[in-house]
């Protein structure tokens, strides 16, 4: 089967100097194995650290982009229009990868000119245990629940199929730019990610789990380091009520939504935990003040 003219894998960075060298001999290795011609690109976010001095000695094939400004996944929505692959791998820095894991997420997009996205398997950085299979959300009682480690997920971790969202694997780069990308409502980050995939999934493109692709992840290396723990569960909860607001209306949401609001909160605050508070009121200004 023949398979896309070119890809191009294209890795978020910033201050991330202590764990390129962990993650990109691997991506360079895979990008000489694919069938698929493939070029990468570092999408620099700023860093203050020597990232860049790194990449340009160690692997001078690679393109080393700095972004105007740091939007985090968002810098992907500027750096796209720039670029002509109909393929684009999108990565975090905290990644290495399976030599083979390139070509199997690019023949998606061969099979079913529909693709949006295909999305590889997860593994622990060690390689031990899996991090994430196919991507299911729904909402209950109001909120929203989303996994990528359900329960049973393990028995799925071979089957191809759908999902819902992958914060990284490949995208189809016109329908991404067609969706305007990544929203910035909800810098600095957090589910961006499942927000787009939904968009793409309304307009009837398909979303893929392919898990013949294998990658590694560390986890969250720069937005650990970036936030502390109250902020990073008050920005996950803020964002959890924008996307719910921006893409779900009428009374079968609402309802049930403000029906448990209140008992919801308050049990949130006898368990300690007040990133959830925090997360409603600075999603309801942000709110406000969009209109």
């Amino acid at each position: 089967m023949t398979l896309p003219q070119t890809a191009r894998v294209i890795i978020l960075n910033y201050n991330g100097e202590a764990i390129l060298p962990q993650c990109l001999p691997s991506i360079a290795e895979a990008a000489r194995s694919a069938k698929t011609p493939t070029r990468i690109t570092i999408l620099d976010n700023l860093s203050t650290d020597q990232s860049e001095l790194y990449v340009r000695k160690n692997f001078p094939d690679m393109e080393f982009v700095k972004a105007p400004q740091n939007l985090v996944l968002c810098s992907y929505n500027d750096y796209l229009k720039k670029i002509k692959e109909p393929v684009t791998i999108l990565l975090n820095n905290d990644i290495r990868v399976d030599k083979d894991f390139i070509d199997p997420l690019v023949r998606k997009f061969q099979e079913d000119p529909q693709t949006f996205l295909a999305a590889p398997r997860v593994m622990s950085f060690d390689g031990k245990s899996i991090e994430a299979v196919d991507s299911r959300w729904k909402l209950k009682y109001g909120m929203l629940w989303s996994s990528a480690r359900y329960p049973g997920y393990e028995s799925h971790a071979m089957v191809p199929g759908r999902t819902s969202a992958s914060g990284f694997g490949a995208f189809s780069r016109e329908k991404f730019l067609e969706l305007g990308g990544y929203d910035l409502r909800y810098l600095p980050g957090t589910l961006e990610d499942l927000d787009l995939c939904y968009r793409a999934a309304q307009k009837g493109y398909t979303l893929y789990y392919e898990p013949r692709s294998i990658v590694f992840h560390m986890g969250q290396a720069s937005f650990k380091k970036a936030f502390s723990d109250l902020r990073r569960e008050t920005l996950a909860y803020r964002n959890t009520f924008l996307f719910l607001w921006k893409n779900f209306h009428g009374f079968s949401f609402w309802i049930p939504h403000l029906f448990f609001l209140p008992p919801r909160m308050l049990w949130m605050l006898l368990k300690g935990r007040f990133g959830f508070i925090a997360g409603f009121f600075e999603a309801l200004m942000r709110s406000v003040q969009k209109k």
